[in-house]
């Protein structure tokens, strides 16, 4: 009875002795973010302002807040996004995930598709205010 009640105890501790901290752990997402381009299969007209689209992660919370000042949405609706995921890879509640790579004030976050569709890659160009 002893050995069950130890081995109970151990999977209960190993269990519980995950790592409690954000799943992403690069921190310099942190803060704002205004969208400047987007890479895809499709047109824009030359004049359409990107810089509508800002986004605003919050990495204590895993949260992040999109903003659409205009009438586009390039990214994703206004409002707040809880994410996951690990190393340099965000997955959204929303089954969605996105390969993020930071350099210096250059953002940029590239939609993990399908790769056995052509039309659905897009990545997306990002920069801090």
């Amino acid at each position: 009875m002893k050995r069950f009640f130890w081995v109970m105890i151990s999977i209960l501790f190993i269990s519980c002795n995950q790592d409690d901290g954000p799943v992403i752990q690069d921190t310099s997402l942190n803060g704002e973010w205004i969208l400047q381009d987007i890479s895809c299969f499709c047109g824009f007209d030359p004049e359409i302002d990107f810089s509508e689209t800002r986004l605003f992660f919050d990495t204590e919370n895993d949260k992040l807040t999109v903003f659409n000042d205009g009438d586009n949405q390039f990214f994703k609706q206004s409002g707040d996004y809880y994410y996951g995921g690990q190393n340099n890879i965000l997955t959204f509640t929303d089954d969605t995930s996105y390969q993020f790579e930071i350099k210096g004030k250059q953002m940029s976050l590239v939609y993990l598709d399908n790769p056995n569709i052509a039309d659905d890659e897009v990545a997306y160009f990002f920069v801090r205010p």
